[in-house]
Order: C-alpha cells, then structure tokens, then sequence
C-alpha cells in the first residue's frame, strides 16, 4: 500500500538558515554604554505607580540596573543602585528613616541624592562620607507615576508636561504591566494601525469596536515641533468618517484614540484614551506604563473599568498574561503578539509590505537619533520648541460627510490631511482656546462636507 505524499513548496529546509541570524542589537540592546541605552537615558522614564510604594523598600530593575526605590519618612523618594557601597548588601532589606535608607550590614545611611548621611562604624576622622557615594539617580512624581532620569545630571532635561495631564474632567488612573519581550517589539504595535484591523477585529472576533473591521487609510504627518509624528487612522462609518488619531515621539511615548469612541456621530478634536510609555527593563523585559483617561468624551456610553487598572491590569482587552492559555490562543490581544515574536525578535527574519509603514518609519528615526547622540548630538526632548504644557493630538474626530462619486482611499488621503493641518494649527495655544479653535475649525469642515 503506498501513502500519498503531501505536494506544495514546503520551503521549512531552506529557511534553516534564518534561525542564526541575530537581533537588531543597534536599537535594542539597552544597558549602560549600549548605544540605544545611553540614547534612552537621555529622556525621563515612568518606572513604577505610585501604589507600588509602600512601607518597605522597593526592589526593581529598570533599564538593566538593579535598583531600589523607596518613600523615606519625610515623604521624598529616593532611587538608588541596589547593592550598597561599603559591602555590596541589597538594600532592598534596608532600614527606611526619616530622611533617607539605611543599610541593614553596617548601619550606612543613605539621602535621596546617594549622599552618604552616616558611616557609624568608623572613626570619626573618617573621610568617606566626602569620598563615597551611592549611585543614585533623580525622581519626579505626578500624577500617581514615578518618573526617574538616568543619564548625566549636566544632560538632565526638564520634566514633560503633556497638554493631556491636566485635563478638565478626566480621570487619569496609571496601569503597568511587565511583558517578557523586548522594549521595541512591544513600541513598534501602537505604530502599527492595520493590526486593529486584523487582529483586534476580523482574525479574532471583535474585541473593541465592530466599526473598526474596515480596512483604515493611513497617513503619517509631521508634528509642527520636529519632535514626532501622528499619523491618521480614517475610516467611513455610513454618511460619517472617522479620524481615529495615534500621537508618537522618540524614544518610547504614545497616545492613541478613546478606547470606546464608536465613530458613528460628530465629534471634533475628543481627547486620548491611553498615555503611555514603553521603558526596558532589560533587554528581554519591559514594562508598559501608562494613564487611563476616563470622561464622558471618550467614554460616552460609561463602559470604562478605572477600578481594573493597576499592576498587570487594565480595563480593555488581550494587554496581560492573566487569561487562560486555552483563551489566549482562541483570541489572541496584543500581549499575546509582542511576546510570542520571542525575547528579542529579529528583524531581519521579518518580510515587510505596505502596511508597515509605520513600524518602518519608527526604526528609521530611533536608529537616526540614537546615530546622532553617539557623534556628539543632543537628543531632541518633547519639550524642545513648544509652547508648556506640550501640545499633543492623540484622539479622535468624526466629521458627517456623506458618501459621493469620489469617495475614494485618495480622497480620504487628502481629507486627513486637512484635519492635521487644523490640529496643528492650535500649536502655539494652550487649554481651552486651543481645543475652541480646533473644534471650530473642523465644524466648519464638517459644513463644507455636506
């Protein structure tokens, strides 16, 4: 009896080959002396919620360091190198006093700054507390979120305020959750507009919008300050478009639309849903950090959870580990994508096409800055040549335009483009009389669609 051979290309042999290629080690290799590490440290970085800060010390590894962040009892947070200076014990078992930590093993004492405040062991004529400190570095907190600069102190920039801080009637609740996966590979998906499309919709059933099944049209556009770009996710909803709106800057910061805006009636320039950032661990962990908003604009029907954000949680859909693996592979989310490309994926086993875009622009500029910094650049800041607080566009506009003879991807093209020149052109305001004049720029718009 012969058995019938399977027929095809079956090109598994050949593709062999591709398993020893190596990861794009220029972005994605993060630690001290790395090009892309020194490139990052340049930046302010979220690196825990508030909430994570209790009574005892912290222990965390961020950017490939092992560290210890602690509240002290005067309330001022400190960062410091785990393992301390004299014997190299954790601090992590150290004693928290009114003004800084003290090491368990020979009662150091430690300010914020790394200052050391005590050696009680030596003599008096000891000169250690002029000569030795503990690697330290600086923290801000806003908004329930501890941020931390790792670069040179003479580098150090001023702290980010975004426009979508401080909004009126928002809710801002912060989230983390830890991926096992590389920083860029977890980035790269908010870059990506066609996944929506895909996998969030048609491959594994609707886990959002059913509005967002249609294939978008995408246009990436220049932010006015040099320092990023958004791009234009636009689709029809029967006599509506919809301009769904992603907002990114070098190196890691993000924003995308409301989580439960449906696209199905006017709505000029409605804030994000998401503020987020993607900070390295190492280089094969990372931690997405980000804000929740929740208000009546981009949750109109109140189907928003703040109660579910918090560590490895958050309110929306396939951004954890915590489902059964059975779930996961029925209905696979984002987690499930950047992690199962492995700890480092490697690019050069990728086949890119038109849809992205995105991610190849994104590369392109992180390899350019991080090349610029090494010859001696200075990296360009979110704060560099705007107005304070920054101006940002992440969210979404419907405008009514009913359906004509030349309602096509181009057309919709160039209507994008009339709705990022119009956001860009609040740049120069701030509050309320910038999102006015946006707002009624783009009702004017809607009017000369009809």
């Amino acid at each position: 009896m012969s058995v019938a051979l399977p027929q095809g290309r079956f090109d598994g042999y050949p593709r062999n080959g591709l398993a020893g290629l190596a990861p794009d080690e220029e972005i994605t290799r993060i630690g001290p002396g790395t090009p892309c590490g020194e490139y990052l440290r340049r930046f302010w970085m979220p690196i825990a919620l508030s909430s994570m800060v209790g009574e005892l010390p912290l222990k965390l590894r961020r950017m490939g360091e092992d560290l210890v962040l602690f509240r002290d009892r005067s309330g001022s947070l400190g960062l410091l190198h785990l393992l301390c200076a004299h014997r190299n014990a954790s601090l992590e078992f150290g004693i928290v006093e009114q003004h800084g930590i003290r090491c368990c093993y020979h009662g150091w004492l430690f300010g914020t700054d790394g200052a050391i405040l005590e050696t009680p062991g030596e003599p008096k004529t000891s000169q250690i507390c002029d000569r030795v400190t503990q690697g330290a570095y600086p923290v801000v907190e806003y908004q329930n979120m501890v941020f931390a600069y790792f670069g040179p102190i003479a580098e150090m920039p001023p702290f980010p305020v975004f426009d979508t801080m401080e909004l009126p009637d928002d809710l801002m609740v912060p989230y983390l959750v830890p991926s096992p996966a590389n920083w860029v590979q977890v980035f790269e998906n908010s870059i990506d507009p066609y996944h929506v499309t895909f996998l969030h919709t048609r491959v594994s059933g609707v886990q959002f919008q059913e509005n967002l099944v249609n294939l978008p049209v995408v246009d990436y556009h220049e932010r006015a300050a040099g320092n990023g770009v958004f791009y234009t996710s636009t689709r029809r909803v029967d006599d509506m478009v919809w301009f769904r709106v992603h907002d990114h800057m070098l190196p890691n910061f993000s924003q995308n639309g409301g989580m439960h805006v449906e696209g199905s009636q006017s709505t000029y320039f409605v804030r994000t849903g998401l503020t987020r950032w993607v900070v390295p661990i190492d280089d094969t962990n990372t931690i997405t950090i980000a804000w929740r908003h929740f208000n009546k604009e981009t949750d109109p029907h109140g189907k928003g959870r703040p109660e579910l954000c918090g560590y490895n949680s958050v309110d929306f859909y396939g951004q954890t580990d915590e489902r059964p693996y059975e779930q996961r592979q029925r209905s696979p989310g984002d987690y499930e994508v950047w992690v199962s490309q492995g700890p480092i994926t490697v690019h050069a086993r990728e086949h890119l096409g038109a849809t992205d875009a995105g991610v190849a622009l994104y590369r392109r500029r992180l390899r350019r800055a991080i090349r610029r910094m090494v010859e001696g650049g200075t990296p360009q800041q979110p704060t560099a040549n705007v107005t304070a607080p920054i101006p940002t566009y992440g969210g979404d506009t419907v405008l009514r335009a009913p359906m004509r003879s030349n309602d096509d991807r181009k057309w919709m093209s160039d209507l994008s483009k009339r709705v990022a020149d119009i956001y860009r052109s609040g740049d120069a305001l701030v509050g309320e009389e910038r999102r006015t004049k946006i707002r009624t720029a783009l009702a004017t718009l809607e009017t000369e669609l009809q």
